[in-house]
């Protein structure tokens, strides 16, 4: 082999190990290709970490207010009040997790369905 061809030879093996390590550093700053394939392994936990967020930073609604309620006669008692009237925001951050989980959980509910399907018409055939 000349001088020539292995100047060529070591050209060709730099340039492979340049595409292969740009190929490791774009993998490695791809924040969201990594979130994606860790939603993908494990979606109860993210599930389930959303919900725990959700409740910490919406925090219990059960507060309850003091009123004075003036009376006959002149007198004030005291009445407890619930400020929560009704349950919708329970319904509401349900809602709010499920869309936001939904982008990442829908390749796995497809796969899922794609494999009792494709069972399911395993058994008709049979």
């Amino acid at each position: 082999m000349s001088n020539k061809e292995a100047i060529l030879e070591e050209l060709r093996r730099s340039r492979l190990a340049i595409a292969r390590d740009t190929t490791a550093i774009t993998e490695e700053f791809n924040l969201l290709g990594k979130i994606k394939r860790s939603v993908k392994s494990r979606p109860l936990a993210w599930l389930g970490g959303a919900a725990a967020l959700g409740y910490i930073f919406a925090g219990p609604k059960t507060k309850t207010l003091t009123k004075k309620v003036p009376q006959k006669g002149g007198d004030t008692t005291e009445k407890s009040a619930s400020t929560s009237k009704d349950r919708r925001h329970w319904l509401m951050t349900a809602f709010g997790i499920f869309k936001m989980a939904l982008p990442f959980v829908r390749p796995a509910i497809s796969a899922y369905a794609a494999r009792r399907l494709g069972e399911f018409s395993e058994k008709i055939g049979r």
